[in-house]
């Protein structure tokens, strides 16, 4: 699974809900900078999710928001598994992942679980592959920190 967060403007949900957006899969400005509009969680996307729900698939609470269909509101001009989360739920995302035990995701990424998902079925799971994914989920509470402070909806999509 690869997934990707975006942030949304109040004319990107007008434009959503009226026909997909015309915004460039290509998220690389001119200078090579990434856009800071977006956040790609790209192979780290499955490992990103168990370690935020100690769960393969699915989940609970606001934690599930990466693959959990029923978190937000559908997005029906977009990818089939997009889904707009709005500021008060991406608020409620943003302190669940600040309020994460360390301990949790200690244990979560010493588990067999982790090591049966992608990328890392494949091949074993080492270190440098478990600071990577804290790393991805790092930024990833970062950047919805900072969404949630700018009180912006998101697009959260994965396929």
């Amino acid at each position: 699974m690869n997934g990707a967060l975006l942030r949304l403007t109040d004319d990107d949900l007008i434009k959503l809900r009226s026909g997909p957006l015309d915004r460039a899969r290509d998220h690389d400005h001119d200078d090579g900078a990434l856009d800071p509009a977006v956040y790609e969680l790209e192979d780290a996307f499955a490992g990103v999710h168990f370690l935020l729900t100690g769960s393969p698939t699915g989940g609970d609470g606001p934690l599930s928001f990466l693959a959990n269909d029923a978190c937000g509101e559908p997005a029906p001009h977009a990818h089939p598994h997009a889904r707009v989360l709005h500021p008060t739920t991406v608020s409620a995302i943003a302190h669940a992942i600040e309020s994460m035990s360390a301990r949790d995701v200690r244990q979560r990424l010493a588990s067999d679980a982790l090591c049966a998902l992608h990328p890392f079925a494949q091949r074993p799971l080492d270190d440098e592959d478990k600071e990577w994914l804290l790393a991805v989920l790092q930024g990833l509470m970062t950047f919805m920190r900072q969404a949630a402070a700018d009180q912006v909806p998101m697009l959260v999509q994965w396929t």
